[in-house]
């Protein structure tokens, strides 16, 4: 389409190169989290077969950035570049379709809404991780972009485009989808007009052809959901309440994760608010593409938000999921158009104020982000190997996908994994996703075998415990 094609004005290189560096900076700095190790063992199956059948293990997956990261991880290998390339580069072409989308509204101030789109933790986040969610905002910015285009001059051809953009959402991410439905929804709000009527019947057939293309590979992948896959455990610090949990995870799960939150949400009600004391235009029966009312387009990216909002938090309180803030980052494009158009009708010292505050509190949050520590498998697989020494053997605590990730970066330990209990040591590997529940159980079913602790070791957020038999039986000695 004409607006991949455009070229790049020398402000937008500059951008894009800046832009660029700040990721690559996150995507070679922080080590593979072990949500992106288990997407890159899908890489590592030693047959297309194996790899076809992994992808649907994965609670919720979606077959298209697999795909995407297969060729890179092949590549590069098990590396942080490998694994995240894809998104870095998607990231970029994020980075240029929003500034398009802030220019057709148009957003006096485009380019400072991009860079608080830029810096917001979960779209920073999202662009330096080797996960689907990149890839997946990529697409539904172009998919609402041909939206945009398709309200101002609904045709057959663009409505096709639209259902091609949004089912490709749909294989990639499934939540990037929602906010299409936010989108139709909030368009009806227009439907006294003729010309959104319109709209409304060529969009209607490309928002729901692409559930119905989809639902094949639903029905195959749910009956072959892993049961044992693995979940982060949430934080000791994680509110009870799921409210709380996406409040101060709707921008940054750190202490201004409040404040940003609170400023961004009030900013996407306040940015519909006006709209609704202008007086409405009515259209004539035939209007030229230029003729779209601003208004129409802020309103309908506020429906996207909000679908993708309170859609999430449904599913989460009737699954008993926590809240994550990648599931409503599809939300973000909404967010900051409504917040820009807010921030657009104060005055100028207010407003230049409050556009500071917002971008240094992105600012603090993606350096905190950075510096966070992390799980670190890599480094914990390296430290299992020295412990192995004389007649040892490695266990991998709750088994299963907990023996694929040390392999990962030490296929050898396979051949150093316990068969039997009879060895002099044994070597406990637990990574950041264990339970204390599993570890406990591990342990004492060591223990119940006259092993004893002999060394403890802390690492990249797992645990390597070493254990040793005493040759005596377990329990008292019988008189």
């Amino acid at each position: 389409m004409r607006i991949l094609v455009r070229r790049f004005t020398p402000d937008t290189r500059l951008l894009l190169g800046a832009y660029g560096l700040l990721l690559l900076i996150a995507v070679l700095v922080l080590p593979l989290r072990i949500e992106e190790l288990l997407q890159i063992l899908a890489s590592r199956q030693h047959s297309f077969a194996g790899f076809i059948n992994w992808i649907p293990k994965a609670p919720g997956s979606a077959p298209l950035s697999y795909f995407t990261q297969a060729p890179f991880v092949f590549a590069l290998g098990v590396s942080r570049l490998g694994a995240r390339l894809p998104s870095l580069l998607f990231g970029l072409g994020s980075c240029y379709l929003f500034l398009h989308l802030a220019k057709s509204i148009p957003l006096r101030r485009p380019y400072l809404a991009l860079a608080l789109f830029l810096l917001l933790p979960t779209q920073y986040r999202a662009a330096t991780e080797g996960l689907p969610f990149e890839p997946a905002l990529f697409l539904l910015l172009l998919a609402t972009l041909v939206f945009l285009r398709l309200i101002r001059t609904p045709t057959v051809k663009l409505s096709i485009w639209y259902a091609i953009a949004l089912t490709l959402c749909l294989y990639t991410e499934r939540f990037s989808y929602l906010p299409s439905i936010g989108y139709l929804l909030f368009l009806f709000a227009f439907v006294n007009r003729a010309h959104e009527r319109r709209v409304i019947w060529f969009s209607l057939p490309a928002t729901a052809a692409p559930v119905l293309l989809f639902l094949p590979y639903y029905l195959w992948a749910r009956p072959l959901v892993s049961a044992t896959w693995l979940s982060a455990p949430a934080a000791p610090s994680t509110p009870s309440s799921i409210y709380l949990q996406a409040l101060v995870d709707f921008a940054a799960d750190i202490p201004v994760g409040y404040i940003l939150s609170i400023l961004l949400i009030l900013g996407l009600f306040a940015g519909v608010w006006g709209l609704f004391r202008v007086p409405r235009l009515e259209y004539p029966t035939r209007v030229p593409p230029a003729a779209l009312p601003r208004s129409i387009a802020i309103f309908c990216l506020f429906g996207g938000a909000v679908s993708t909002i309170c859609i999430v938090l449904v599913l989460d309180v009737w699954n008993g999921y926590p809240f994550r803030a990648t599931q409503v980052l599809w939300a973000m494009p909404g967010v900051v158009v409504s917040t820009s158009v807010a921030l657009e009708r104060l005055k100028p010292v207010p407003k230049r104020a409050l556009w500071a505050l917002l971008i240094l509190l992105c600012f603090i949050a993606d350096v905190q982000y950075l510096a966070t520590t992390r799980e670190d498998l890599h480094r914990e697989t390296l430290l299992v190997r020295p412990q192995l020494t004389g007649d040892s053997c490695v266990v991998f605590v709750s088994e299963r996908l907990s023996k694929s990730l040390f392999l990962l970066f030490d296929p050898s330990l396979q051949g150093r994994e316990c068969g039997n209990f009879f060895h002099h040591r044994v070597v406990l590997a637990s990574h950041a996703y264990v339970t204390p529940y599993q570890q406990e159980n591990a342990e004492s079913f060591f223990r119940g075998l006259n092993f004893v602790e002999v060394q403890r070791i802390r690492s990249g957020g797992g645990q390597i415990v070493v254990m040793e038999t005493t040759g005596q039986p377990a329990g008292p000695t019988p008189r």
